[in-house]
């Protein structure tokens, strides 16, 4: 399924994963760039049939290029960004979108404080270098997840919470990323493999930041949005959210009268999420930081 071509690294500090998401000219202005400005250890990931992988291998020697040899989803990509860097921490961006500010020196220290986040978040910008909102919250309209969008605040000295990173591009703790075990790699949605790991990730008792210490812009979209259509494997997503509920103070596995994937239910939600969770949806909703008008 992945071939590995790779060259052996120093243990380092950070690694950077580059989804190959644009045209092969992105893709080497994006090595290019990340060569001159970022001294850390590159991975780029693509899908067999794109690439003329010996001569980039022969172009970039220190490059690693994890090669999908089928079409793959987002989260799988990031999984095995994941398994094979090694770092501490790795960073996830995109072919066709430019680093527009990475601060260092205060990412690396806040990923070391005893209460990090699993995840910083991108703030992320259009072609018109706008930001786009991009923080989300969580809520259940009706039966529905809804995530609410809003507009990040910047430069603010207090940390933001987000519910889950958008497009998944966002500086990783990797070792928490494992123990949360990644992205749910049978739903076939970017969007609901996202808001599936942002939601266990907090109603484990993590939380998941954004801010614009880490900011990204698409300099050929003017739109930046979420294809958030149900996909093969959404209901798993629906199902690990809403299958605990929280009763006096006790986790008690629950069928949701919704979306529903049997498998997971028994699999996850009784015998791993059950006894896991820190809260329940509800309480997630309720404990949200209520922004200050």
């Amino acid at each position: 399924m992945l071939s590995r071509i790779t060259h052996l690294h120093n243990t380092e500090q950070l690694a950077v994963g580059i989804l190959d998401t644009g045209t092969l000219a992105q893709l080497n202005e994006s090595l290019e760039w990340y060569q001159s400005q970022m001294n850390f250890s590159l991975h780029v990931v693509t899908q067999e049939g794109r690439l003329d992988i010996p001569s980039m291998q022969e172009q970039y020697k220190d490059v690693t290029f994890l090669v999908f040899t089928t079409h793959t989803f987002t989260g799988e990509k990031i999984n095995a960004v994941a398994n094979e860097c090694r770092t501490n921490l790795f960073l996830i961006v995109r072919s066709d979108l430019l680093l527009v500010k990475f601060d260092g020196p205060l990412l690396m220290s806040l990923m070391a404080e005893p209460e990090h986040p699993a995840a910083y978040c991108a703030v992320l910008a259009n072609a018109y270098k706008e930001i786009v909102p991009c923080r989300r919250s969580p809520r259940l309209v009706e039966r529905e997840l809804d995530p609410e969008s809003d507009f990040p605040r910047l430069g603010a000295v207090t940390l933001q919470q987000t519910l889950y990173p958008v497009m998944c591009l966002a500086l990783y703790d990797r070792a928490l990323f494992q123990r949360l075990r990644g992205f749910d790699e049978q739903i076939h949605s970017e969007y609901y493999q996202a808001l599936d790991w942002g939601i266990r990730t907090h109603l484990l008792g993590y939380h998941i930041t954004i801010g614009d210490a880490l900011l990204m812009q698409f300099p050929d979209r003017e739109s930046v949005i979420e294809d958030r259509s149900d996909a093969e494997g959404f209901e798993r997503c629906y199902t690990k959210a809403l299958g605990v509920q929280s009763i006096n103070s006790k986790n008690v596995a629950r069928k949701y009268k919704g979306f529903f994937d049997k498998e997971v239910y028994q699999a996850e939600v009784k015998k791993r999420m059950q006894w896991l969770q820190k809260m329940d949806f509800s309480t997630l909703c309720d404990s949200w930081p209520k922004e200050e008008a």
